[in-house]
């Protein structure tokens, strides 16, 4: 009998198209264990990435393929800087934010309007949404989550938006979903289409399988993109502050090669296509 070395599957990056920044540090800890925190602005604000940070990242990256730029964070629409982040990013492309509709209202809504008139580039919001239902949403997502992201939805929609639904899901009932949430659109004059829709996999899963959007070809997230983070740079969100997925310390220096050796890895080879980037163009 000889002994053999199984090695994860190697992908390369094709081209850096999409750039994803994570504007709130989130370190992993221990659940049980409490960290005070400190209410000052200062203190509260080392946990973001800063626009400074921001500016000298795209300045050291090649982006000349750069098609859009996204930004993540839980609270990332609460940052101190977000606006000014928000109007540096829309200079250099397209900007998508992703968001649970926490700090959408129509205020915010009709201010970012005229952030995005003020130039060419297009604002695209991607809300997280799991149901159509609000007591099965707020099941999975949290009390008051389903109001949370509709009130963000009908405030977008309002003022010209059309936002894309995130919706995660293990279950292969995507055309009832669907269904659900077009019904559901009617009631407030939100006119859905399949470019609405943007299902992607629950990582909480380990038994995913998704039949209906497997590919013989290869295409994945990090084929395509590098997220940026105040601890480094990693190959994809999925693997963000997971050091398997880190492939550099900067946007000059990182590595363009990824391992599929996590979890999640498996659970994007079995989706088959990109997850979180934009895949119409």
């Amino acid at each position: 009998m000889y002994n053999s070395i199984v090695q994860a599957e190697c992908v390369n990056l094709v081209k850096l198209e999409h750039l994803f920044i994570d504007l709130e540090y989130t370190k992993n800890q221990n659940k049980n264990f409490n960290v005070y925190r400190s209410r000052s602005f200062n203190q509260k604000n080392k946990k973001y990435l800063q626009l400074e940070e921001i500016k000298e990242a795209i300045k050291k990256a090649d982006i000349k393929d750069l098609k859009y730029i996204y930004l993540l964070g839980k609270n990332a629409m609460s940052h101190p800087e977000f606006n000014h982040i928000l109007r540096l990013c829309l200079t250099f492309s397209p900007v998508t934010i992703f968001s649970d509709g926490e700090c959408i209202n129509d205020k915010k809504a009709r201010f970012l309007k005229r952030v995005e008139d003020e130039g060419t580039n297009e604002l695209i919001f991607k809300i997280f949404i799991n149901h159509y239902d609000e007591k099965t949403n707020d099941e999975i997502s949290g009390r008051g989550s389903f109001r949370k992201a509709l009130h963000a939805i009908t405030a977008l929609n309002k003022y010209g938006f059309n936002p894309i639904l995130v919706i995660k899901t293990s279950r292969n009932n995507i055309q009832d979903i669907k269904e659900g949430f077009i019904e559901l659109g009617k009631k407030f004059k939100f006119e859905t289409d399949d470019i609405n829709f943007s299902f992607i996999p629950d990582e909480n899963t380990k038994n995913f399988e998704y039949i209906e959007f497997k590919s013989q070809q290869q295409d994945f997230d990090c084929m395509h993109s590098r997220i940026l983070t105040k601890s480094g740079v990693y190959n994809c969100p999925f693997l963000m502050n997971d050091y398997r997925g880190r492939s550099g310390g900067t946007l000059k220096d990182f590595s363009t090669k990824c391992y599929l050796e996590t979890e999640n890895c498996s659970i994007c080879q079995k989706h088959g296509k990109r997850i979180y980037t934009n895949d119409w163009v």
